[in-house]
């Protein structure tokens, strides 16, 4: 498997509108409607508006001019949207956290009985309440709560309110005590000690969860202080493993990919560089690694996260404070079907394909749903964008092999059924090795008219691979071989042994082989198309129409979508499974009536804080 340091985290705006493509439930609804639930979309133009700023973004969205505003909402406009007639407001829990980190390597934080203490009487409760105003979620989990991998809500026990008597306990316990009488506590040894709580200066919200966590030190009668300081100053001690008590972070996950568990906290990178801040060590946890990244089998790979995050979360290395909420804001008057993307909110591939006309507006075919974009498309590369609003545009443009469901689960899209091989169940695959052989769809054409097939999908794995510097090729150094044994079926191989190369190849937009052969792999950021002038093949379920720089870009529905609906009826069905094979294993999952498109690369950690975002290496 790819190592964690050769998978370079890329541009954010590639991971978030290629993978994560879930939805929450808090506001869309099962419709009966024609289609089930692959089948899409309904309007016929999506327009991305170029509206910058929030408060014009509102204005806009107020004075009936876009459908969507297509950026999270910022709080602040929370009350006059509420307010406005034919608006709501839906909320998703961000796939990220607040946390503050604690230097195990350091006595008496070493000893998990102290940072189980503070945990417990760390009150996250009033964190939620009072610093975000009931905009954020109690979290124990490193891994999100909104991800299908957490084990958030299964353990007997949580650190959501304080429980300081609790603490106390525990730090009784292990020999904390204040033996001078000075109202502190001393260390088992008896020696002094006290904590300082670091917290970004330029962050409101650091600086008030800095001061709580202090509080909570001080409840357990720990002599505390928290010092609101230089974000990028104490970054770097932490990437180089420099000096600290306790720090504030912030981390956001760019998919729902946990196979970074086992570098994060890994006791082996408890002195490397930009990996492991807690400089954590635990033997057990390291037990579950090899599993976590080498079995192939879904059930032994959940096993093993589920198992790391139960040892993790009781021996505390870093104290999760909050799941913070955002925000999303559209009209209702006209359209209906909105979905509440569990990455994104609203504004997303699944609102576009799922959205409709109302009965009473002529529904549920046709129309123009307008959405505002802070930035215009800087490229129509997909591979050369680094926005996440020109991803936006693009992500409508292409298809995967595999995407993702409403609740963040896989559910094949151009391949109809796969199988993964190891040399245990099939001799003729090398030892270490993975094959994966999908077998596609057979309905899927280019916008050319031509058919869409295993040689596609295998030009396109190689193209990513082979193209210096291609973003989409960062996690495909161990994939030794893609090819096409029949028309409509490819062959993936690895040099190693993971399920997790499952995603690396199922999430990956595929490009046409005639189209891009011209362009060869040492230019494909060279490659720069003006549409509608200059042609793109694609085969989303829409099509770029017409763009006006600085303005507007406008796609129009695909006809001959290979899950598009037949617009000639107005029947009205609902399925209700729809199946995926897993190895040779047959599941079936949930309708929703709700579609999943597009994939991409490895999944980036985010650290931010009051503003700041730092892509780090994983």
């Amino acid at each position: 498997m790819l190592s964690a340091r050769a998978k370079r985290v890329l541009a954010i705006s590639l991971v978030a509108a290629f993978t994560l493509m879930a939805m929450s439930p808090i506001y869309a609804k099962a419709q009966t409607i024609p289609g089930g639930f692959k089948n899409g979309p309904y309007i016929n133009k999506l327009v991305f508006n170029v509206i910058e700023g929030d408060d014009q973004q509102v204005l806009a969205l107020q004075n009936d001019q876009i459908d969507l505003i297509g950026d999270m909402v910022d709080p602040t406009h929370l009350p006059t949207l509420e307010a406005a007639a034919n608006i709501k407001v839906a909320n998703v829990l961000r796939n990220g956290y607040g946390y503050v980190t604690i230097n195990t390597a350091k006595y008496p934080f070493n000893i998990t009985e102290f940072r189980r203490a503070l945990a417990f009487a760390l009150d996250k409760e009033k964190i939620s309440d009072n610093v975000w105003d009931g905009l954020s979620e109690p979290q124990d989990s490193c891994v999100p709560k909104v991800n299908p991998f957490s084990i958030e809500g299964m353990l007997p026990y949580t650190y959501y309110e304080a429980n300081v008597g609790y603490g106390k306990y525990l730090l009784a316990r292990a020999g904390f005590a204040d033996v001078d009488g000075d109202g502190w506590l001393e260390a088992p040894d008896g020696s002094d000690f006290s904590v300082n709580v670091e917290c970004a200066q330029s962050s409101n919200i650091a600086i008030e969860v800095g001061q709580i966590v202090a509080d909570a030190l001080k409840a357990l009668g720990v002599d505390a202080v928290s010092t609101p300081t230089d974000f990028y100053e104490y970054l770097t001690r932490l990437y180089f493993h420099g000096d600290y008590d306790i720090v504030f972070l912030g981390s956001s996950f760019g998919s729902f990919d946990v196979d970074w568990l086992a570098y994060e906290f890994w006791s082996e990178y408890a002195d490397e560089p930009y990996y492991n801040f807690p400089n954590w060590r635990n033997s057990t946890y390291d037990t579950w690694r090899d599993q976590l990244l080498h079995s192939t089998d879904y059930e032994d790979v959940y096993e093993a996260a589920i198992e790391m995050q139960r040892i993790w979360v009781y021996d505390s290395p870093m104290i999760i404070c909050y799941e913070n909420i955002l925000l999303s804001a559209y009209r209702t008057d006209r359209f209906e079907g909105f979905v509440n993307d569990v990455s994104g909110g609203v504004p997303g591939w699944w609102t576009n394909y799922k959205v409709h006309l109302k009965t009473d507006k002529g529904g549920p075919f046709g129309g123009t749903f307008r959405w505002s974009n802070p930035l215009d498309v800087d490229t129509f590369n997909f591979m050369a964008s680094s926005s996440a609003y020109t991803m936006n545009v693009l992500s409508e443009l292409y298809d995967s092999l595999i995407a993702i469901d409403p609740q963040g689960h896989d559910i094949l899209w151009l391949a109809e059924s796969y199988t993964a091989d190891t040399h245990a169940t099939n001799p003729d695959v090398p030892e270490g090795h993975t094959r994966f052989t999908f077998n596609l769809v057979q309905n899927a054409t280019w916008t050319d008219g031509t058919p869409l097939t295993g040689e596609d999908v295998a030009f396109s794995l190689n193209y990513y691979r082979d193209a210096p510097g291609n973003p989409y090729g960062a996690d495909l150094s161990e994939m030794t071989a893609a090819y096409a044994p029949t028309t409509y079926t490819v062959v993936v191989e690895f040099d190693t042994e993971s399920y997790w190369h499952l995603h690396t190849v199922g999430y990956k937009p595929i490009i046409p082989k005639h189209f891009f052969e011209t362009i060869g792999t040492e230019h494909w950021d060279q490659w720069q198309p003006n549409p509608p002038t200059d042609s793109m093949v694609t085969s989303g379920p829409f099509n770029i129409s017409e763009y006006v720089a600085g303005e507007f870009t406008e796609l129009t529905y695909n006809p001959n979508y290979f899950h598009g609906l037949d617009r000639s009826t107005t029947t009205t069905t609902t399925e209700t499974t729809t199946e995926t094979t897993t190895e040779t294993t047959t599941t079936t999952a949930p309708d929703y009536t709700l579609a999943i498109v597009a994939g991409a690369v490895g999944a980036a950690v985010v650290i931010l804080v009051g503003g700041y975002v730092l892509l780090r290496q994983r």
